[in-house]
This record gives structure tokens, sequence and C-alpha cells, in this order.
């Protein structure tokens, strides 16, 4: 997005990150040639109780800048949405964010800080303020161009972080890791090509009803397969990914253990193809907590903490469309809309 104001920019915050922000710390990259935001990264702003940083923030906002500078980032915007007092936040932040711009190599330069911003909520006429004493009232950031772009590809901008992570939220008893194991062998015979063959009639079935008990089993032993699982990350690929995420979201609430650290691993992957960051941050800490041994996962998180662009998460879900070839398991067609497509 190309930015013509300050005002503009911070209207379109929610839009960028797919919710409304709440005492959070979003970073913007900037390219000083185009004008247009590029990456961006958003982390909960902790406080103690006399109103400065808390170790565990600082760490994770030094560690926001880093990804970002990963990613071609030269020049940064933050913004800080809190409604607590900022005698201290703010020279703190300030301080912080420049020592993390600091390059520690003598040939990659520092990151630019272009500017800090404050305000208390992302509201309509909320007063904002910047480091350099600029002022001014935010306009409404659901008629900002950003805004509107986004209900017209049909993306659900959420009022709060919350009703994000309520996607992943585990419900019930939940369906552990032997009983996906006994489903898949006695379902399947535990036959790689049986079981995606089941996962893929979940994605591509017309449902009124949410999947029963030996339905979600049956699958979550599906993805226990590894040779499954990949072949399922390239359903992000298809014209039914949205369909696919939906479906790994749902086994990801109901499953337990290692089968919802899949599941939520594939909506992760999924949410990184499509450009969603804060889906797929919140699905990989889903998966973690669920197993923090899975491979999957770590994979995945010391890639895009390495930087990774989604063109190149593209090429590992394309050798899931090989997978399914040489398991004879027809996939949904290529969506050829989707801009990593070829």
């Amino acid at each position: 997005m190309k930015i013509d104001s300050l005002g503009d920019l911070l209207a379109a915050v929610p839009a960028l990150l797919g919710f409304y922000p709440t005492r959070s710390v979003v970073l913007l990259a900037h390219d000083e040639v185009t004008g247009r935001i590029g990456a961006t990264a958003r982390t909960d702003l902790e406080v103690t109780r006399s109103g400065g940083l808390r170790k565990d923030c600082r760490t994770h906002i030094a560690e926001a800048v880093g990804l970002l500078r990963r990613q071609g980032a030269d020049r940064l915007f933050c913004v800080a949405v809190d409604d607590r007092p900022r005698e201290r936040l703010a020279p703190a932040l300030l301080r912080l964010l420049e020592d993390a711009a600091r390059s520690r190599d003598a040939v990659v330069p520092d990151l630019e800080i272009i500017d800090l911003v404050l305000l208390d909520r992302m509201e309509a006429g909320e007063r904002w303020v910047c480091r350099h004493g600029e002022s001014g009232a935010l306009p409404d950031p659901a008629s900002s161009p950003l805004m509107v772009a986004a209900v017209v590809e049909g993306r659900t901008i959420h009022r709060s972080r919350a009703d994000l992570t309520d996607q992943l939220a585990e419900e019930g008893q939940g369906i552990g890791a032997d009983r996906c194991r006994d489903a898949a062998d006695y379902e399947a015979d535990g036959d790689p090509c049986e079981l995606l063959a089941a996962v893929v009639g979940a994605v591509t079935a017309q449902r009124s009803a949410a999947l029963s008990d030996a339905d979600v089993a049956l699958l979550g032993g599906a993805l226990l397969e590894v040779t499954v699982r990949d072949a399922a990350m390239a359903l992000a690929l298809t014209v039914m990914a949205d369909e696919a995420r939906l479906l790994f979201a749902e086994l990801a609430r109901r499953l337990r253990g290692t089968p919802r650290a899949a599941a939520a691993t594939l909506v992760a992957a999924g949410s990184y193809l499509r450009g969603d960051g804060p889906l797929t941050g919140i699905a990989l800490d889903a998966a973690l907590t669920a197993d923090r041994h899975y491979r999957g996962a770590h994979l995945l998180a010391h890639a895009l903490a390495a930087g990774m662009h989604p063109r190149e998460l593209c090429i590992t879900a394309e050798i899931g469309l090989d997978v399914a070839r040489r398991l004879g398991v027809d996939l949904p067609p290529r969506d050829l809309g989707f801009p990593l497509a070829g």
C-alpha cells in the first residue's frame, strides 16, 4: 500500500493486520523509493506496574525488528496502541527501537526509525501524536481504501486479535493421538493414499454440519502421516484453499497433542501463503503449545524467523502436489488467480 499521510497510514493498520490492535506495538516496513508499506509485525505491548517495558516485551520487539530487517526492510514506522500512561513508555520504546535498529555488522546499514506514533485505541476521531510533536485525529479505519479493498476481496477484518485466536481455541475434551492412529489403521489400514483421499474428500464435501468425532479422529490420523501432511499443504494453492483452512482449523480445535499440532501447522502455512501474518503466528503458537517437539511447526517457525518469503513456501507447498500425484490422489484445481501461482 502507498501512503499519502500519517493519518491514512494509521487508519490502514487494522486492514494490514487483519484485526484492530489493542495494547500493541505495530512495526511497518516502508520503501522510500515507492512510498509503499510492505511487511508488518505486531507484538503485545506489556508494561510493568510503573509503566516501563517488561523484559519479555523488549525481547519480542527487538526480535520483530530483526525479522523485518531480514525480510529486507531498511525503514520502519512504529505505532504504539495503548491506553495507559505514556510518560515512561514512549521514551523507553524509542530507545529500544533505535538500539534494535542499530546494525551489528559494519557492512550492513542501520535501520531508520522514521517515526513513533502513539494513540490510545484504533477508533475514528482518536487523537494520535508522533515523536516529532505532530498530532491529529484518526480517520475512520472502516473507510480506509485498504479496508474497502479487503471487503471487496472477501477478507474479514476482526475487531480484536481474540477473534483470531478463537478460530483455533480448543473445543470440548478433544481427541488425542492414540485414537487418531487407531482410526487411521482401522478405517484406512494406514494407507497414505486412502488417508489423503479422506482429507481431500473432507475439504471438497458440501457440509452443513460439524464433523463427527469419528471423522475428526480419522483425519487427525491422516495428518500424522508425514506424506499426507505434506500433500495436504498443497491444498493452500488450490481453488479450495479457504475450505482447506477452515477444515484444518476445525481439526485443530477438536484434536489434541501431535494431531492438533499438525492441523495448526497447516493453518499456519496456508495463512502465510495467503498473506495472513497474524493468523500464521497464532496458528504456530497453537501448534507448538500442543506439541513443543513437533518438527513441522519448528521448521516453519525457523524459516519465517529467517525471513522466508511466501514464494519460497509456495515452492515447498508445490512439492505436495507431486506427493499427491505419486499417491494417485487428485487435488482440486490449482488457483491460477493466486499471485504466487506458477
